[in-house]
């Protein structure tokens, strides 16, 4: 909401359970709860995920061309 200079964490739902491995296959919902004034003068919304070893997304997606 102010271009990335701060983050907040969300809650995450998985609809379907782990494998015995603990790994989920599927997607993966979240919701974060956010006042309405800090939407004012917002333009965008920005979301970021990373796993538990901490691996991110990256900002800007590379696309595999195969």
């Amino acid at each position: 909401m102010d271009g990335g200079e701060t983050w907040h964490v969300c809650t995450l739902d998985h609809p379907e359970k782990p494998t015995k491995y603990g790994k989920y296959w599927c997607w993966c919902f979240w919701s974060l709860e956010v006042e309405v004034l800090d939407l004012l003068g917002t333009k965008e919304i920005a979301v970021r995920a990373w796993d538990e070893a901490l691996n991110t997304q990256p900002e800007n997606l590379i696309w595999n061309v195969m």
